[in-house]
């Protein structure tokens, strides 16, 4: 899945320079879907989207300009993404269709936010109406022509009440901000003085589970005034990952036992450095082995204990239970509340959140934090140079040289005395700050 957004300014003619920097942006990236915002363009057919797009795999919908303003276009693969349904609304264009190998439907919408304060409201307000549909999965993208906080502007007034509205659709809508890699505002003003992060992605909370490995970044500003964004599904194999403990585990007697025996094996390095990392592989393999299935059927074991817990419950209604009736009744009902404690326990400590935020116990909630902070604390491609990098390993190499440097010792900025020292402890005073104590010397 990949999606690219731009506000163009101006698409421009065919062959002229702007229009051609598009279509190979197009080439170079390859999206399922192309939003355009401001094209400027009152009319489109299909021959300029085919030389746009490159090919004639392609369908699109379009929004003509006001005067100089607006001209917003969508286009899309149709093999990648069907499409069923294509709306046209005042600020925004809309599209609902299936991803390749998914079942589930997904809307897509390009945004090009009002300046009119008057138009600001509506626009937030038909946004919401159009979520008002029955479906999970939503992306929608463009430019918003608003900022969430001061910092996404420089140079350029902030007004506190917009963002407010802003913020308060993200948290009604129930919408997730994908963090920009690379350049930290997505305007600049011609004179090179105003800039602004005007342009971003939104996305429901079903979309972080649906695409794991979900990031965003922004391109080369080039002939606009704005950068391209990019968001896209990059399921790269980064190797073994740390392994998890979490705390409830070491309230199980059975899981100490694991870890004390898988330490006492022999192994067959003699140096002491070695011998400790072999001892911690075989911890992490005897906890992965046992505890991670024990973890994932954790959900089947609280379903089945709070089915035999309603049965009992059920059957209290019609008759008597005798005394090892009431036991096994009392006993089915202690191990579910100490399963689903677990449980309760271990998506704590995943989402990493005060549990007081969402009451007891919210599942959905946390499930959706812990993806959340996966999601941020991903590093699926880096910049170097100005190029992006996405394989794993020269991600790994400039990792590791990054660090080297910050890390690296440098003799020629160290401290020096000039002279001697004026209030300095002799030897004999020196090693008194190391001797042991007697029971003469405090008396």
């Amino acid at each position: 899945m990949t999606i690219i957004s731009l506000n163009v300014r101006g698409l421009g003619k065919v062959g002229e320079a702007k229009f051609n920097w598009v279509k190979n942006l197009i080439r170079a990236n390859d999206p399922d879907i192309f939003a355009i915002q401001e094209s400027k363009r009152k009319k489109v057919n299909d021959k300029i989207i085919e030389i746009l797009w490159g090919n004639s795999n392609f369908e699109y919908v379009f929004k003509p300009a006001i005067g100089l303003s607006g001209g917003t276009i969508l286009i899309w693969n149709p093999l990648k993404f069907d499409v069923s349904q294509a709306v046209e609304k005042d600020f925004f264009l809309v599209i609902k269709g299936k991803w390749e190998g998914k079942t589930s439907e997904t809307i897509v919408i390009n945004v090009y936010g009002p300046h009119n304060d008057n138009l600001k409201q509506k626009f937030w307000e038909s946004l919401e109406n159009i979520m008002q549909v029955d479906i999970e999965d939503w992306i929608i993208c463009g430019d918003f022509n608003e900022v969430r906080k001061d910092s996404e502007r420089q140079n350029c007034v902030f007004i506190e009440n917009r963002a407010k509205m802003f913020n308060e659709f993200i948290d009604r809508s129930h919408l997730y901000e994908i963090p920009l890699g690379g350049m930290k505002f997505t305007r600049i003003s011609d004179d090179g003085l105003k800039y602004s992060k005007l342009d971003r992605f939104l996305v429901s909370e079903a979309c972080m589970t649906t695409w794991v490995g979900i990031s965003a970044c922004t391109l080369d500003r080039g002939h606009s005034d704005h950068c391209p964004i990019i968001l896209k599904d990059s399921n790269f194999d980064f190797g073994p990952r740390p392994v998890r403990i979490f705390d409830s585990w070491f309230e199980n007697v059975e899981c100490d036992d694991l870890i004390r025996n898988a330490w006492d094996l022999n192994t067959r390095n003699t140096r002491a450095d070695c011998i400790f990392r072999d001892k911690l592989k075989k911890v992490k393999e005897v906890l992965k082995e046992k505890c991670n299935p024990k973890f994932n059927k954790l959900n089947e074991e609280i379903e089945s204990l709070q089915e035999n817990v309603v049965k009992w419950e059920k059957l209290v209604g019609t008759r008597d239970l005798s005394e090892s009736e009431i036991h096994l009744w009392m006993e089915s009902r202690k191990k579910w509340l100490e399963k689903d404690k677990e449980k309760a326990e271990m998506l704590k400590q995943k989402a990493r959140i005060k549990w007081a935020t969402e009451g007891d116990e919210n599942s959905k909630y946390f499930h959706s934090c812990t993806k959340r902070r996966q999601n941020k604390n991903n590093i699926l491609e880096i910049n170097t140079n100005g190029l992006w990098i996405e394989n794993p390993q020269h991600i790994k190499e400039e990792a590791f040289k990054h660090f080297s440097n910050r890390f690296k010792k440098d003799d020629s900025r160290r401290f020096q005395f000039c002279g001697p020292l004026e209030k300095t402890l002799s030897n004999a005073e020196a090693s008194m700050l190391e001797a042991p104590y007697s029971m003469t010397e405090i008396y």
